[in-house]
């Protein structure tokens, strides 16, 4: 079983990410496996990817509506048995953007640093 993590990036993004580290992945993978059919498993990576990543939009900004400006962290977890790539755990870290706090945060820190102008 293999482990991704997109790292923190907007959810704007996220689905472009997601896809590059997975295929990133599954290519070192498919390197130590000359008898797999490689094109075989990146077409059924890719048809999983847009799948979960039309699934992950659907809870993340339909269900939740979290804003296309928040930060999320994408965690999966998967493996390819034969040439089926196979989801096995998943986990999304959702920041989303606090501009309040982020302005008295912006405030104080460029008070306590003397920037304030």
């Amino acid at each position: 079983m293999s482990t991704v993590k997109t790292g923190p990036v907007r959810l704007s993004g996220y689905a472009i990410k997601l896809r590059r580290v997975v295929n990133a992945s599954v290519a070192s993978y498919l390197k130590s496996k000359p008898e797999v059919s490689k094109k075989e498993v990146q077409r059924k990576v890719n048809e999983s990817l847009t799948n979960l990543n039309k699934i992950i939009y659907q809870v993340l900004v339909e269900k939740y509506m979290a804003p296309k400006d928040a930060i999320v962290n994408i965690e999966l977890e998967y493996e390819i048995a034969d040439t089926e790539f196979k989801i096995r755990n998943i986990k999304v870290d959702l920041y989303e953007l606090n501009t309040s706090i982020s302005d008295e945060a912006t405030a104080e820190l460029k008070k306590l640093l003397g920037l304030q102008t």
